[in-house]
């Protein structure tokens, strides 16, 4: 029962009515408590972003008024979220949880034990209301003249984000990588838009490693070439890329060394039903990490994909029919918070009950415990949230396990050198 209510004082240790106010009052959102307190308002904007679709303003505004018995108009309402303080306030926020929500939920096996942390990067993006295309102007103006991009530094041992930032979706992708530094010991991994040679390289020399796709327009020099059983290759020996591509064989792996600006590593694989090989570039050493290992690694990258799925699907990362723009980036740092205490109430009952939860599950199966357990959490009823909370525990230790545990040690994401940490 000690570890139930300490894993619960973590959870309320940062949806924390006198911490959520002291942030909106030193942020400039508020400087007095009106009808509309900062804490309720958090609270009540998590607990509809958590809990079902929500397509409107208006939805937000009944979930407020339901769950803080408040009689407040529309507009009021909407007027606290149209302050420029109401995006600091949510990302103050969102900082507190990632720092004191820190846990390992995964842990590195013999494959991936030089690495202190696996972080995967990718973003995604999605058309906002076109009146903002002056703040977030689109990449394809003709369909989407505004759109904006949420980046994302994934840190999968922690299974949370390191870095989340939020752009203009014709704003570079590169403006939101990692600095090359925080990588020392770490594995980077990201899709073929963040393949740019400079930045690996940096990667390389601050002591990290990374597996990177890289673009078919590459055309290195290669200097040598093996195939996935270190038979060497003649015809790959100092040739371009472009020039000996055609060699590639569809049942066949051949591992490079090449030179362009940086010298890498490129591995050649011809994925079923594309009409060229796929390549990835790594500073990963061939001696430890065969060609095939190292493609069957890259899939771990899969994860952050999901995590937009769960993140879109679930916790309503979408686009609102507002102008302003820093009330529409404010609910884009609501979602994430929403994200963030699911995945915290998820892990939480992991540790307790040692059992694999899914947190896409937790994320999805919310009808019959999260509503009742925020509006415990925000009218501090103690014993009735210890009820629920009890309940919560045994309800998703039952319901939202992972499916296939043994599968995911023999193809999922357990494959390729993580574990499991339970207590």
């Amino acid at each position: 029962m000690r570890d139930k209510n300490n894993e619960l004082n973590k959870i309320t240790e940062v949806l924390n009515e006198f911490n959520i106010n002291d942030i909106g009052k030193r942020c400039g959102f508020c400087h007095r408590e009106r009808i509309v307190k900062p804490y309720e308002l958090v609270m009540a904007l998590v607990t509809a972003m958590g809990d079902k679709n929500i397509d409107c303003i208006s939805d937000l505004h009944r979930y407020f008024t339901g769950l803080t018995y408040t009689d407040v108009q529309y507009k009021p309402f909407h007027n606290q979220l149209s302050k420029p303080a109401f995006k600091q306030l949510i990302q103050r926020i969102v900082g507190v949880a990632l720092h004191k929500w820190q846990q390992h939920i995964l842990g590195t096996d013999t494959d991936l034990s030089a690495f202190k942390q696996v972080v995967l990067q990718d973003g995604s993006s999605f058309a906002i209301h076109n009146a903002l295309k002056e703040e977030f102007k689109g990449r394809f103006t003709t369909v989407s003249p505004a759109a904006v991009e949420v980046h994302v530094s994934w840190d999968m041992l922690h299974s949370q984000p390191e870095r989340i930032a939020v752009s203009a979706d014709s704003v570079a992708e590169y403006d939101f990588l990692p600095p090359a530094e925080s990588l020392v010991a770490c594995l980077f991994m990201a899709d073929r838009g963040y393949f740019k040679l400079s930045y690996l390289d940096s990667i390389h020399q601050a002591g990290g490693s990374y597996l990177v796709r890289a673009k078919t327009t590459a055309n290195p020099l290669v200097f040598l070439g093996v195939t996935a059983q270190g038979k060497r290759l003649k015809r790959f020996d100092n040739v371009k890329l472009k020039d000996v591509k055609h060699h590639i064989r569809r049942s066949q792996v051949v591992d490079m060394d090449v030179e362009g600006s940086v010298s890498y590593r490129l591995i050649a694989s011809w994925p079923t039903g594309k009409s060229e090989p796929t390549y990835w570039a790594t500073n990963l050493p061939r001696e430890k990490y065969p060609a095939k290992a190292v493609v069957q690694l890259y899939s771990l990258r899969w994860q952050i994909e999901l995590l937009f799925k769960e993140w879109k699907s679930y916790c309503n990362l979408r686009k609102f029919n507002t102008r302003n723009a820093g009330l529409m980036e404010g609910l884009i740092w609501v979602s994430l918070l929403a994200l963030l205490v699911k995945r915290r109430i998820g892990f939480s009952i992991q540790r307790l009950m040692g059992v694999d939860i899914s947190s896409f599950m937790v994320a999805k199966n919310t009808q019959s415990w999260f509503y009742p357990l925020m509006e415990s959490i925000l009218h501090d009823a103690y014993s009735e949230l210890k009820q629920t909370w009890n309940w919560t525990v045994n309800y998703l230790s039952r319901y939202a396990k992972r499916a296939h545990p043994d599968r995911d040690r023999k193809t999922g994401r357990l494959k390729y050198g993580l574990v499991s940490v339970n207590p």
